[in-house]
């Protein structure tokens, strides 16, 4: 292990160049313990209908648990002995997700499926915490004046990760159905996630030379709930949490539709969707490039607003497609390469709308409360899908006849593009803001 000195005596560029390189590997391990990869293991295991959508939302559900990062900050008086126990934890606490495909390991009485969603929970409540003590332990390791260039990089590292190894583990696993004995398959996937998890422990090594600053003075003497009021009370941070949430909500809306849609009426292959993937991770790279130049050097909220509406626009793209042009979603997933240009920015300035030193309160609540809505808003989109299906509900509008998934997608455009107008009343400081001088702690304020 490399021995750990002070953040100011590691360059700016090595502990860019520590972050890159583990965040490739994270995203590689990532990608074969989470998302398709996890929900083809559980519908392989006989998940079906709810068991399935829990294992989609469960991940941003369970990520709401963010919102105590602080507390537990406080307590390790530290933002990255955080970052590595809970960490460590999520690898533990995510063997359940494997054990539930070795059926003569499972505990009596215990349905594997449960034991992969409460696995998967408890994983990812403690990545949860892990990540947003992250995020406030490497700001301070950057300079605040790169802090857009550096979180690019980070993105270039993960986007250039996902061109390739979803992919190759997608056309892998189903060969693997193809032409192996259906008694292997669970093996197959159990072999394939232990890999998964020893890559994403592979993944914090590079990190483990960058220093901690240790927790500030603000963070051990106030307490959470007063910095998670004082967050929302602020307008500029008030208005930029509002618009991440709002966001996050007609996202997540479409997550069923966008799925139906696109297997059901146009009948795209998954080769196909690969390839629509592809060309949404190749576009943000140079988008995630110039986001980060652009945000350093001219400021974040406007690249916000720009990154908001061509993200947004995708969907007049998805309202275009029939199946004898579904090409139109190109344009539409190129649209989607744009969302650096919102995440980048976005997490820039609640950095910067924070106090100094003491920025995990708010960054859980844009991160972690935007997921579980983002999951939230997906289950009511499916309940709502499959209800106007069932009706074969049509709405005509301006003379359009608008189907189920149209609906649903017209809805889904409203809420991105009006999300712009929540940007609009924040006064972006030209520098981060100085330290606040901290009051005496009474009882109620030291509380977690």
């Amino acid at each position: 292990m490399t021995a750990e000195r002070p953040a100011d005596d590691l360059p700016y560029h090595a502990v860019a160049s520590r972050v890159f390189w583990s965040q490739v590997a994270w995203t590689a391990g990532y990608s074969l313990t989470t998302g398709p990869f996890l929900s083809y293991f559980g519908q392989d295991l006989g998940a079906k209908g709810r068991v399935v959508a829990l294992l989609l939302i469960v991940p941003e559900v369970a990520g709401v648990v963010g919102l105590f990062t602080r507390s537990v900050i406080r307590r390790f008086r530290g933002r990255k002995q955080v970052w590595l126990v809970f960490s460590l934890s999520a690898r533990v606490l995510s063997l359940g997700i494997p054990l539930a495909g070795m059926p003569a390991l499972h505990p009596a009485g215990l349905d594997p499926l449960w034991l992969m969603v409460g696995s998967l929970a408890l994983s990812q409540a403690a990545q949860a915490i892990s990540y947003v003590s992250y995020v406030a332990w490497l700001s301070d390791a950057v300079p605040a004046g790169r802090w857009g260039r550096f979180f690019a990089a980070r993105n270039v590292g993960e986007l250039s990760v996902l061109l390739v190894v979803p992919v190759a583990a997608g056309y892998s696993r189903d060969w693997w159905k193809s032409h192996v004995d259906p008694g292997l398959l669970n093996w197959i996937y159990v072999v394939t996630y232990v890999l998964g998890v020893i890559v994403l422990l592979v993944s914090m090594v590079p990190l483990l030379a960058i220093a901690d600053k240790g927790a500030s003075t603000a963070e051990l003497r106030v307490g959470n709930l007063r910095r998670l009021r004082e967050a929302f009370g602020d307008r500029s941070m008030r208005c930029l949490l509002i618009h991440n949430w709002w966001l996050a909500t007609a996202n997540g809306l479409t997550q069923a539709a966008f799925f139906g849609y696109l297997f059901g009426p146009l009948k795209v292959g998954l080769g196909a969707t690969y390839v629509l993937l592809d060309v949404m991770h190749a576009v943000g790279i140079p988008v995630s490039l110039a986001a980060g130049v652009i945000a350093d050097r001219r400021g974040n909220k406007r690249l916000m607003i720009v990154g908001v509406l061509v993200a947004g626009s995708s969907l007049f793209f998805w309202l275009s497609a029939t199946p004898k042009e579904w090409w139109w979603l190109f344009a539409a997933y190129a649209c989607w390469g744009a969302f650096p240009a919102v995440n980048i920015p976005g997490r820039n300035l609640v950095l910067k709308l924070a106090p100094p030193g003491d920025n995990a309160a708010p960054m859980a609540l844009f991160r972690q409360v935007g997921g579980l809505l983002a999951g939230l808003s997906g289950l009511a989109g499916g309940f709502w899908l499959d209800h106007l299906n069932a009706e074969r509900y049509t709405l005509h509008l301006a003379g359009w006849e608008l189907g189920s998934f149209q609906i649903l997608f017209v809805t889904s455009l409203i809420g991105r593009l009006t999300a712009a107008l929540w940007l609009l009343p924040i006064r972006e400081p030209p520098e981060v803001r100085p330290a606040p001088t901290e009051p005496r702690a009474s009882a109620a304020d030291t509380s977690g």
